[in-house]
């Protein structure tokens, strides 16, 4: 077989594998199950070698998650759960977040973004960029680590995600330890907003705040800014995270207003 033709043939089997795995999260009865290395080794008619490198091929590009210990196969991947595999709120919440997100850009001059939890992370399921040289850009599709962002924490504070088992040191403020994480989830629940203070990666800094499904409905995601350093701190953080939760208000009123 020429290159071109193994090329395209490793293509079909990566795409029939993301088919796979778009199916699988679409069957409630099945999707806590994953995907193993064998049902995609009968399914291509290939050796468990090759499906379990097209499976790794696609974990590595964000297509798929690797199995975890309590898992017994692999899931769509965060690339892919942007678009598919959210529930009928977060896919809401999805489509009303844009302009809302414009609107914050637009009022603090930095990047902005909306979440959901997902994979025991924080899904970026909408961005938009502001026209800043110096700018902190969270890409859609992202999966961002829960205890160490501001849409993490704020995802965690509203009881929309389990606190991890692991809390990696991300940089050198990263809370790593379970107790004074818990009690700085429940400070940032009776502010009504989260930050990062350069948590996650040094240099950069995010404010987010809770969006719900209704008035008195439960929380379903969170928007929030992320910028450096030299413009998101002490001294500007009331006055940016006023107007995110602002705008986060405005969105959860959008939901109510719009008919499901």
């Amino acid at each position: 077989m020429s290159q071109q033709g193994v090329e395209r043939s490793s293509l079909e089997r990566g795409l029939r594998v993301i088919r796979l795995l778009i199916e699988l999260e679409s069957d409630p009865a099945l999707q806590h199950r994953g995907l193993s290395v064998q049902q995609v080794s009968y399914e291509l008619g290939v050796h468990k070698s090759t499906a379990s490198r097209i499976l790794q091929t696609l974990a590595k590009e964000g297509f798929a998650v690797a199995p975890a210990r309590s898992r017994r196969g692999y899931r769509l991947g965060p690339a892919l759960r942007s678009r598919f595999g959210l529930t009928t709120a977060q896919r809401r919440f999805r489509h009303l977040a844009s302009p809302f997100l414009q609107e914050l850009v637009g009022l603090t001059g930095e990047c902005a973004h909306g979440a959901v939890a997902a994979d025991g992370g924080a899904l970026v399921v909408d961005a938009i960029e502001t026209a800043q040289s110096l700018r902190v850009v969270l890409e859609k599709g992202r999966l961002l680590p829960l205890h160490s962002t501001s849409v993490g924490k704020c995802l965690l504070a509203w009881e929309l995600a389990p606190l991890p088992v692991e809390l990696p040191a991300r940089t050198g403020r990263t809370i790593t330890d379970p107790g004074l994480l818990r009690d700085h989830l429940a400070t940032v629940r009776s502010l009504g907003y989260a930050v990062d203070s350069e948590e996650n990666h040094t240099g950069g800094c995010g404010i987010s705040a809770p969006v719900f499904e209704g008035r008195d409905g439960p929380p379903v995601g969170c928007i929030g800014i992320g910028g450096p350093v030299q413009r998101i701190n002490p001294a500007t953080v009331d006055d940016l995270a006023r107007q995110v939760t602002l705008v986060a208000n405005q969105l959860t009123e959008a939901i109510v207003d719009t008919p499901a």
